[in-house]
Formats: C-alpha cells, structure tokens, sequence
C-alpha cells in the first residue's frame, strides 16, 4: 500500500513553513545571485524595461518576440527602486524565492514536510543547472512563476471548488501567457486537460457544466489579452505586437536553421558530433561552461570515455520514457481521483497529475519548438524534478527496507552531484571577483570583463552626450542600459538572423543617417549558433565597412568579448587615392613558393579557396589564404609608379571571427617589391591573436614608393601561417591596397587597444 497523506502533512504548507523556504531560498542563493553578466538576453531585458520608463513604447521603440508582461513588470519595479542590473538580480531571486514556496505548498498536499523539503532541495539544484535561467531576469523565468502560481489555484480549487480562486487561476494564466506566448501554449493544454478530467470525474448529481468551468477560467484570461490589445491598438501598434510575438515566430522558425535534439545514436559511445565547438556550446550545461571548462575539457572521463555523451542523450530523451513510467504509475492509481472532494488522497493524486500533464506539455513544446539545446530545455524539467518526488515518496514511504535500499543506491550519486554543484558555484564566485563600474551595475564579473566595460564606457561617455544615439550592433544592449543611451532605431538592437521587418537592414541604416548615429560599439562576440552578420544583414554590414572605421577595440581577455569603437568617416577619407587591385582579381598571379623547392602556381579551380575579395570589418579586403609549413601564398600584382612617385596604403589583419581558436596559429605578412634588378620588402608582421590581444585589429603599410617612381614595378603580397590551422581564408586580410600623393599625410591610428 502506498503512504496516504493526512492533514498533518497540510501543515507543511502552514505560513511559517512557507516563510521558512522563502527566506532559506534567498539566504542559498545571495553567495552567486549576483555574479556574471548577460550581455544580449539580460541586456534587452534591463534596456527596454528603462526604455519603457524613459517614455517609449514596446514594439514602437524596440523589437522583440516575446509579449511584454515581464518587460512592463520590470519597468515598475525600475520605477520604484532604480534601474539597475543588482535591482533585477534582486527581483529575479525573490521570484525564485516565491517558485520553491509554491513547489514546497503542492507538495505538501502529497507528502509529508521531510519529503517536501527534498522537493526544495531538487529546486535549488534545478536553479544551478539551468543557468543562465533563474540567474538573470528573463520573460521565461518570469512567466514559469505566474504559470506556476496558476497551477497552484487550480489546486486550490479542486480542492475547495471556490469559483473564485478558478478566476483567479485564469486571471493568472492570462498574465502568465503575457510574459511567454510559447510557454502559455503548452500551460493550456495541462489547464484544459486538467480541467476537463476534473469535470468528468465529479459525482454526476453535483457535476459543473464543462462550459461554465471553463468560462470561468478563460474569462479573466482574455481579458488580460482584451487589456493588453485594447492598449496597444490605443498607442497604435497593435499589428506590430501581433507580427512580432506571433507571426514572426513562425517565420523565424521555418527559415532559419536553429539547433535540434542530437541524434539518439551513438547511445553507449562517443559521439564526435557532440564534440564540435556549435555542439559544446549548443548541448553542454551552461554552468560547466562558465565555470568549470577548463578542468572538464581535460579530465580523463571527457576524454576518454563516453560519459558526456551519454548524459547529454538521457538529458534530452530520457524525459519522455520517465513521463512514460509516471503516467502508467499515475493510471494505476486512478480511481483516488474519485474520492470525495477534500480528501487528501485525492489532491494528492491531483497535484501529481497536473505535474504530470505540465511535465508532458512542456517537453511536447520541446519537441516542436526551437531551439532545442541545453539552455531551452533545462528550465523546462522542473516539473519532472517534482513529480520524480512525489513519486519516490509514493513508492518508499512507510516501506523501511525499499527506502534503506533506495537510500543506499542513491547516496553516493547525490552526494557527488550536490558536491560537484557546489563547486560550479564557488567557482563561479572565484572567477567573477571584481565588480562591474556604475550605479546602474551592482553586479560582480570576471577581471577582464569588468575593464572592458570600464573602457566601453569611458569612451562612450567621451565621445557621446546623453542625447546622442548609440548603435550597439550585432547585439551589445547591455551598454546601452549602462550608458543610459537609445539606439537608433527599434531593430538596432538586436540584428536578428532573419529580419523582423521588411528591409531591416536600410531602415536601421536610414535611422543611422536620420539621428545622426556617429558611434558603434561592435560587438566581435556573437553565438556560434547565429550565421556572421555581413550573411544574414549585407546591406548594414556594407554600410558600416563604407562609412565607419575601426578606432579602438577593448579586448582584455583572450577568450573574454570583445567590441570595438567604431567612428563615422567619409569613404573619402577612409580610401584616400586610388585603389590599385583590379576589381577582378582572378587575373592576377597566384603562387605558393615553398623554402625547399620552385614556386607552383595555384591552378584555377582552387584559387576561390585561396584568394577572395571581400567586406571585412570594416574595411573592403583581399583575402589571401596563407599557407602553413615551409610553404607560403603568394600573390602578385603589376603596378606602374606614377613619375611623382607616390605612397603605397593598405593594413592587415586576421578576421575577428579568427581571433581565438583551437589549435592556435599565428600569421606572417611581409609585402615585397619585385623589379628586374630583385625584390625589396616594404612590409612584415607576425599576427598571434590567439595568444596577444595588442594583435587583434587592422594594422597599417603606409610605403613610400619614391624610389621606384615612373617605373613598372610588381607588388607581392605574402601569407604564411605557422600550421594547418592558420590555412584558413580569414587567417590572411589585406586590406584594399591605395596609391596616394607623395606628400599624403595618413591619419595616426588609434591603436587595437
């Protein structure tokens, strides 16, 4: 026989317990509440919210494809306390706070208080693994709560069939589907099922009419959705709200190739696809990530056996077998639901059951939506954790021999995993030590980050006044939150990979040109789950290359973000003089001489591989692939000096896409000037941006051709790299080579730095 609840367990649930759990989930969480920073996902969050209190409007004045319940809440806690990112990291840890209460008050209606608290304990654990979830303010975080606190009036209800507390649970599911469309699709088919089965299994001689039920419910719901359209079609941007939050969703769904579920095979053995960088990034815990990666890429249990991989396949597919289990458990148990309204047994069976239905909805959501990585899937499972509880207790409670048994299997695998998530956490504090400048901060990260910001905003606060609009581009909102200036333009914020108006690229550009946008801060560190943005926005990233220049970049970290300053100048004044590379460079000499043997031209079907024009940032580029070993790429281009003689422009580069990878390599320029009587070189530099951060940027030839004036004289431009993993096409950037006047007097660089 399974152990029934009596209504000594209620008392689990009495107003001290409550207190209790609230303030033990804030005193767990206040050592790493306010560590890390989210430079996109927390960024837009804390910078539309100030928006919103600075007088704008969502989807007027910033873009984005959730419904704005808990940006609009936000902004009134702003309202009331400041705007500060420590203000949200306070208001995001008390909603955690208040979620483990609920979880702790529904099962108490299953267990008794020592079983409840392993609930709270599973939701601490739950609150480590799903980070960056919980950690900062996020619509999903927030709409989990209100969907959460909906459920729990449901309870309420089937358990005193107040139909005012059913109002109240539709009232919530309303607010809770304001904050996450998505999310509130999958809460209603839990709701309506649940309801349903509720209906159906009340006496026959009391039943409620299952139109009444659920009109009762659904009425608050939609007028929360009346409210909500009435005011946006009042401030005029209704069809905008509509076609972001429902219609682009679908749209960027089908034509953007966002990341799947792994394939289930192999089970048992190592799984090179799991193993790329996009993989890691995309599958492995975002904690292991920020915390511990160093010591989790070497360790013998990564690198040698299958273990990762094989958690990583239980994670994403063992769900629906447990779902499968608990549901055949729950059946067997189904005729609890017919017993008496205020039975314990039964709303013990309820609670499971809407878990149960919660669980499966939200993995179903899972399956049909995207992105299906870690990060998406994690801050789903909580339901999975209570319902694994509360079936637990079903099956040990009140049987010694199951419970010492299952006790002693289970020990040794908890105690490593609450050891092990203790160390993430002090790892996390160790590593995030020194605290982010600025009354609008509050908040502790790395060393490295905290001087990029330092010098981001400097320089912001430098060269802008508060008016002034800054354009952080890809995505980098969190320094317009910190720098308390608007961007230029609603969809400047994020440059999303498939655009979320008609011709978003030239209506940003024209904000640029209309608010008279001079700086951007370009942000280098973008997710390697998203396409390079001169792919998915050309018309914006050729804009940027022909009217901005590179004037500082603020790289701290090696393997830390990495923006740049970039400042409007002319293309006059960026491209002095006159380009002297033919627009088709499939003419020219291409080579690859090599130390120990003759030079071999490179034949005509492998020379796309190794010599492009192209639009670096930010500057037009010949790309030419260097070559590894005792080999080196050559490319050669006739020029005639002019009888005055003249100056020869140009800069190179390693692409910023290249400026850390795995194995390292550096690149060897050298610029060589080749005549009859031999060859001279004008130019040589070694780049190591992998390895020296003073590497990473454009780094000028200004030559002095006077020599050689009035002759015909060949320019070779040379790249080598120090192993196969520099011969890549980004490895070797030269920048447009131009001939300018003798006496041109180049502007002095600002420097990488």
């Amino acid at each position: 026989m399974e152990a029934r609840p009596t209504k000594r367990w209620a008392a689990a649930g009495s107003r001290t317990g409550w207190l209790l759990v609230f303030v033990a989930t804030l005193l767990f969480q206040l050592p790493f509440f306010d560590l890390w920073l989210s430079i996109m996902d927390e960024g837009h969050m804390l910078q539309f919210a100030d928006m919103r209190l600075r007088g704008g409007e969502f989807y007027r004045d910033a873009t984005f494809y959730p419904l704005p319940g808990a940006f609009h809440f936000l902004s009134q806690i702003f309202e009331i306390f400041g705007a500060s990112i420590l203000v949200s990291r306070w208001l995001v840890a008390t909603e955690f706070a208040v979620f483990v209460v609920l979880v702790f008050f529904l099962m108490g209606k299953v267990m008794p208080p020592a079983w409840a608290l392993l609930g709270v304990g599973g939701m601490w654990l739950y609150r480590i693994w799903c980070f960056p979830h919980w950690q900062i303010y996020s619509y999903s975080s927030t709409s989990l709560l209100v969907l959460l606190a909906c459920v729990t009036a449901l309870v309420v209800y089937f358990e005193r069939r107040d139909r005012r507390v059913l109002m109240f649970s539709g009232l919530l599911f309303g607010l809770g589907v304001l904050c996450k469309q998505d999310y509130g699709a999958a809460a209603l088919v839990a709701v309506v099922l649940s309801l349903v089965v509720y209906v159906a299994t009340q006496p026959s001689d009391s039943r409620p009419s299952f139109v009444s039920v659920l009109g009762t419910f659904f009425l608050p719901a939609m007028a929360v959705g009346a409210i909500t359209g009435l005011y946006y079609w009042r401030v005029g941007v209704l069809g905008d709200l509509l076609q972001f939050t429902v219609f682009n969703h679908f749209v960027g769904m089908s034509a953007y190739d966002y990341s799947e579920f792994p394939d289930l095979f192999p089970l048992f053995g190592r799984d090179v696809a799991l193993r790329t960088t996009l993989a890691l990034s995309e599958f492995l815990p975002g904690i292991v990530l920020t915390a511990d990666w160093p010591t989790v890429r070497a360790h013998f249990l990564f690198t040698e056996t299958a273990l990762y991989d094989f958690l990583i396949k239980l994670f994403f597919f063992g769900p629906q077998l447990f779902l499968a289990g608990a549901g055949w458990r729950l059946w067997s148990l189904r005729e609890r639901i017919y017993l008496p309204q205020a039975s314990p047994e039964r709303i013990a069976y309820w609670v499971q059951l809407i878990f149960l239905m919660l669980g499966t909805a939200f993995v179903l959501l899972a399956w049909l939506n995207r992105p299906q990585d870690y990060v998406h899937l994690a801050i789903l499972y909580w339901p999975l954790i209570v319902l694994a509880i509360c079936l637990a207790h079903g099956f040990l409670a009140g049987r010694r021999k199951r419970l010492v048994w299952a006790t002693a299997i289970a020990l040794l695998p908890t105690l490593i995993l609450v050891a092990y998530s203790g160390r993430l956490v002090m790892n996390l504090r160790e590593i995030h030590s020194v605290e982010v400048p600025g009354r609008r901060a509050g908040i502790w990260v790395k060393p490295g980050e905290a001087a990029m910001l330092d010098s981001v905003l400097e320089y912001v606060r430098n060269h802008t006044d508060s008016h002034d609009r800054l354009a952080t581009l890809p995505y980098l909102p969190v320094v317009n939150f910190l720098s308390a200036r608007q961007g230029p333009h609603r969809s400047a914020y994020i440059i999303w990979p498939f655009p979320e108006i008609p011709d978003r690229d030239q209506v940003v550009v024209d904000a640029m040109e209309a608010t008279g946008t001079d700086l951007v801060i370009y942000n280098f560190t973008q997710f390697f789950s998203f396409d390079p943005v001169w792919e998915h926005a050309p018309v914006l990233f050729a804009y940027l290359v022909e009217n901005f220049e590179i004037d500082r970049i603020f790289s701290h970290d090696l393997w830390g973000y990495k923006p740049a300053a970039l400042r409007r100048r002319s293309p006059e004044e960026q491209r002095p003089g006159r380009s002297v590379m033919p627009s088709e460079v499939a003419g020219l000499s291409l080579r690859i001489d090599e130390v120990s043997g003759p030079s071999r031209a490179v034949p005509p079907e492998a020379r796309g591989a190794y010599l492009r024009t192209m639009l670096w940032p930010f500057r037009p580029v010949v790309a030419l692939r260097p070559s590894a070993g005792d080999r080196s790429s050559v490319l050669a281009l006739p020029l005639s000096v002019p009888p005055e003689g003249g100056r020869l422009l140009s800069a190179v580069a390693v692409h910023p896409q290249r400026w850390f990878s795995l194995p390292a390599s550096w690149s060897e320029f050298q610029l060589s000037l080749r005549t009859p009587d031999g060859s001279e070189t004008l130019f040589e530099r070694r780049l190591d941006p992998s390895h020296r951060v003073e590497d990473r940027g454009w780094f000028e030839i200004d030559a002095d051709l006077g020599a050689w004036a009035g002759q015909d004289v060949t320019l070779e431009f040379s790249s080598h790299a120090e192993n196969s993993s520099g011969e890549a096409i980004l490895f070797g950037g030269w920048a447009e080579p131009r001939l300018v006047a003798p006496n041109f007097q180049a502007e002095e660089p600002a420097g990488p730095g």
